[in-house]
């Protein structure tokens, strides 16, 4: 799924202590591996610290908030802040502790958090990490080159211009954390070039130049030209069908849309420009109608309720028989309803017929379209 949202902003309004921060760290950590609201740390977890020092912790990060804001696609405002921690509770030594959605979200796939990569938010300690790629983030390019002199970067960073007089000292504190973090816990990949003054190796360094790139876009990119590179030979707006692919991968997924253009594919169908961008946009479903177009006849259509997935197939079996008794005998036919599994999409298709069927959970359906001569 993609956001269309534009002046995004994040923003931590206090800075978490040492011992807030382990422990936020540590909640983090258990919701990579089980990404549920409320999660279950042990006192004995952490050897430096006793059950108050965590209570303590747990409090403060209660009363440090986290805000994302952004204009979306309807150019309306959207903000939103909630805490580091909602609320906890203690079982002898058991901390149950409850987080926002929004920290969970940022660890999903297709979530507003996941999109403006507020998990990686969570790691920076410095607020000139927070300011550095809130500024990147605003743009939404494959590959961003930016350039910016060692005071613009002051600036950014919210330092003093004396500070960090060695270039060497700078880079240690500022740069080198800021590039492991992006790399580390984002889907973007951050590398810079130093610029100095003149050709020689020890001139002063006077600007840097970043090079971020965008993995999620890079490998969005190369999912839609692999989809288009199948349907080719059929298409003649090529930038009117790769956007159409591209929005598709963006609403449903880039393996159910393999599937629906797989499908075309494989069964010889071909569609115009328009249908096919029709196609896409109804997620695959407008079977019937793509089928219609391409001489097929919708003979049989049934959705009910089946004691098993046996019921279910045995049903259809006896229909095919009706139409022919060669189906009886058909081996890619028996082949086929015998491995068919609930939970699939039963397909079978000949010169003469197409067999469309989904069993789930004791629901069942299918369509069966004839051929026309």
């Amino acid at each position: 799924m993609s956001f269309k949202i534009s002046n995004q902003n994040i923003v931590f309004n206090t800075r978490t202590s040492k011992i807030e921060n382990t422990i936020f760290l540590n909640i983090l950590k258990k919701l990579e591996t089980d990404l549920k609201e409320t999660i279950t740390l042990k006192s004995n977890e952490f050897k430096k610290l006793g059950s108050q020092d965590i209570i303590e912790a747990l409090n403060g990060l209660m009363t440090k908030y986290i805000s994302y804001s952004f204009i979306n696609e309807y150019g309306k405002n959207s903000f939103s802040q909630f805490p580091h921690v909602s609320y906890f509770s203690k079982i002898d030594d058991i901390f149950y502790i409850t987080i926002p959605p929004m920290i969970v979200n940022a660890f999903k796939k297709n979530t507003i958090e996941s999109f403006l990569s507020l998990r990686t938010f969570f790691y920076f300690r410095q607020k000139s990490s927070h300011n550095f790629f809130n500024l990147v983030l605003k743009n939404n390019a494959e590959n961003i080159n930016l350039i910016l002199s060692i005071e613009e970067l002051k600036n950014i960073f919210n330092i003093k211009e004396e500070a960090y007089e060695r270039f060497f000292d700078f880079e240690k504190a500022l740069l080198k954390p800021l590039v492991e973090n992006i790399n580390s816990y984002s889907n973007y990949t951050l590398i810079y070039n130093k610029i100095k003054k003149g050709e020689s190796k020890n001139n002063k360094v006077t600007a840097i130049e970043f090079i971020l790139k965008n993995n999620s876009l890079i490998e969005k990119n190369a999912e839609t030209n692999y989809l288009i590179q199948l349907i080719k030979n059929n298409i003649e707006d090529y930038k009117k069908i790769w956007e159409s692919i591209n929005s598709s991968i963006n609403d449903i997924g880039f393996i159910q849309c393999k599937r629906a253009i797989l499908f075309l594919k494989e069964n010889n169908l071909a569609l115009s420009d328009n249908e096919l961008i029709n196609y896409l946009k109804r997620k695959g479903e407008n079977i019937e109608e793509i089928l219609q177009l391409n001489n097929h006849t919708l003979i049989k259509e049934k959705i009910s309720l089946y004691k098993d997935v046996t019921t279910f197939t045995k049903t259809i079996y006896n229909i095919m028989i009706g139409y022919n008794f060669y189906y009886s005998l058909n081996f890619k036919f028996l082949k086929d309803i015998k491995e068919f599994k609930e939970g699939d999409t039963f397909f079978y298709r000949d010169e003469n017929y197409i067999v469309f069927g989904t069993y789930i959970e004791n629901r069942g359906s299918f369509k069966i379209f004839q051929t026309q001569n």
